[in-house]
């Protein structure tokens, strides 16, 4: 199966192979156990990738069209998860979900052997995600929200505290840019319209939401985006601000005369 997957264990490990127990959790071979931890359900020794890595098995369903080959899970460490927020949903709110993947076979002891490398591979890859997102981040809008920043409090201006302010909620506030990660995540250089026409559209929403359309509001979020990408400039001199989406101004609704 190995040949035949194209997998290969990394040099200096040894799979295990025939080396693993040969006998099975009663509770998997009746049904009712659907979880088979590499190391202590199937005698796995060596490197393992975390203590938890398992393969499993989707529980049966009437209406499931889910595969019957069995998967592999694994949960790091939150301090050692390399994924955006410690693989949390909900932008760090929710829970946290295993690194999984498909190991192509019913077979637990063939699963468990392809369960171990390509966790490997799949942490691996992660990291290298990882590192590339921080290099990114080197370069992204919000180094030049703090660059841009510090500098503009040391302006005379008047209503200089209100017009801070105001900058501040630009970026800090519910829907700030601050909280975006095209802004916060991706190098200045890759940020693009399709990028300004979906947090235009979020604005959009949240003003309505609280019955105002919004559009001075998102004027001043255009102003203050065009100031960062001129501040950017001075390390990317020819960085081009994207297209930004139409600003219609709302229509008044006409009196009619009696």
């Amino acid at each position: 199966m190995w040949l035949a997957a194209g997998l290969r264990p990394p040099d200096g490990e040894r799979w295990y192979g025939n080396s693993m127990s040969r006998s099975l959790p009663q509770g998997w071979i009746d049904g009712t156990l659907h979880t088979l931890n590499v190391v202590r359900d199937l005698g796995g020794q060596g490197s393992l990738v975390h203590a938890s890595l398992s393969v499993f098995r989707q529980k049966p369903s009437a209406h499931s069209r889910k595969t019957r080959n069995l998967q592999w899970r694994f949960l790091p460490e939150q301090s050692e998860d390399p994924r955006p927020f410690a693989g949390r949903t909900k932008r760090g709110q929710g829970k946290r979900l295993y690194i999984e993947g498909t190991c192509g076979t019913t077979d637990p002891w063939e699963a468990a052997n392809i369960a171990i490398h390509a966790s490997h591979q799949r942490w691996m890859d992660l990291h290298k995600q990882f590192e590339a997102q921080q290099v990114e981040k080197k370069q992204a809008l919000s180094v030049y929200w703090e660059r841009w920043y510090a500098r503009e409090q040391q302006q005379p201006r008047n209503n200089r505290s209100r017009w801070l302010s105001c900058q501040r909620s630009l970026w800090h506030g519910t829907t700030g840019l601050g909280f975006q990660p095209w802004a916060t995540t991706k190098s200045v250089e890759r940020i693009t319209g399709n990028d300004f026409l979906e947090f235009f559209l979020i604005v959009r929403r949240q003003c309505e939401a609280q019955g105002s359309a919004g559009e001075a509001t998102r004027r001043q979020y255009k102003t203050l985006i065009r100031h960062l990408f001129q501040e950017a400039r001075a390390d990317f001199p020819a960085l081009i601000c994207p297209d930004f989406p139409e600003i219609k101004r709302p229509i008044k609704p006409k009196h009619q005369g009696f």
